[in-house]
């Protein structure tokens, strides 16, 4: 009894440590890096799908996996910083109209034998479970292009909105996918200017600089796509098991609006929010032991499949 209580408060401790940010921020903004996404890298990351959400993501690396651990590889997904980032703020007596947006900048690579990976700024809560029309929406597409998809030697690159709202909340946040079209792996930087509104995003084969000119240098203001003030950040992909093997090299930036501390809201708050505390509170803690039981474990660096 006394060694289940003993593994139950440790399994507690280490929810807190993983809720907590991975990377310490610089004054006014956020900084995170993932060189790789492995057994190690993704303790701080999420794993969402159409029916279920898995934290840490590295659960998804045990050996001893179980079946829906599998399963989640295998299903279309998200994977998720674990707190949501700054977007915008409203002006003074909460008006409509924002009064400081943040701007952004990310870098990552996509693997040449990826199929199409797509960077993601959702809302600040994930998207309905069992919803009818899946992540990808009524038209079977995880975005709504602005335009028709500009197309490199290395990959065509396809700027929209989301639509794993459905019907709930149509064609929101940003989605920008990426579609390798040669054999080389290719480098994409997206930079979005919130005062001048503006969206660029480059692209090179992996390990090249950044070139000069932009790919896509688009209008866009994040206020105005139907954004909450926070978001989830991260990828989406037709199996949560392609972000895996497909990205590496994740750098992201982005504005702290709160300056003076305010803490971003974690995954299992909004898991939470949105399944009730007593059951959610429940998987969480499940999660957690299983996870800090299977640390102790031979671990394997290639997820289940």
């Amino acid at each position: 009894m006394a060694s289940s209580r003993k593994l139950a408060g440790l399994a507690l401790v280490l929810l807190l440590c993983i809720a907590a940010k991975a990377m310490a921020a610089a004054a006014g903004v956020e900084s995170y890096s993932f060189p790789v996404f492995n057994a190690t890298t993704t303790a701080s990351l999420v794993a969402a799908t159409n029916t279920i959400v898995a934290g840490p993501a590295a659960l998804l690396f045990q050996p001893e996996a179980d079946s829906t651990a599998a399963r989640i590889n295998v299903s279309e997904g998200f994977l998720l910083l674990p707190d949501t980032v700054d977007v915008w703020r409203a002006g003074a007596g909460g008006g409509l109209l924002p009064a400081r947006e943040a701007s952004f900048n990310t870098s990552f690579t996509v693997e040449s034998s990826a199929i199409p990976v797509s960077f993601v700024l959702l809302l600040d809560r994930f998207p309905l479970f069992n919803s009818g029309t899946g992540l990808r929406g009524d038209n079977g597409s995880a975005a709504v292009p602005d335009a028709n998809a500009p197309v490199s030697g290395l990959a065509a690159v396809e700027v929209g909105a989301v639509r794993s709202y459905e019907p709930e909340s149509p064609d929101v946040g940003l989605n920008i996918t990426v579609t390798p079209k040669g054999n080389r792996a290719v480098a994409v930087w997206v930079e979005h200017d919130a005062a001048a509104h503006v969206l660029r995003v480059y692209v090179a084969a992996g390990g090249e600089p950044r070139p000069s000119g932009a790919l896509i240098d688009a209008r866009l203001s994040l206020a105005g796509r139907r954004t909450t003030q926070t978001a989830m950040v991260g990828f989406f992909a037709a199996t949560v098991r392609d972000v895996f093997l497909g990205v590496r090299d994740w750098d992201l930036t982005v504005d702290r609006l709160d300056v003076g501390g305010k803490k971003r809201t974690s995954w299992w708050v909004i898991l939470i929010a949105v399944l009730g505390s007593v059951a959610a509170t429940a998987a969480i803690v499940t999660l957690v032991v299983r996870y800090f039981v299977s640390r102790r474990r031979t671990r394997s660096m290639e997820p289940k499949q």
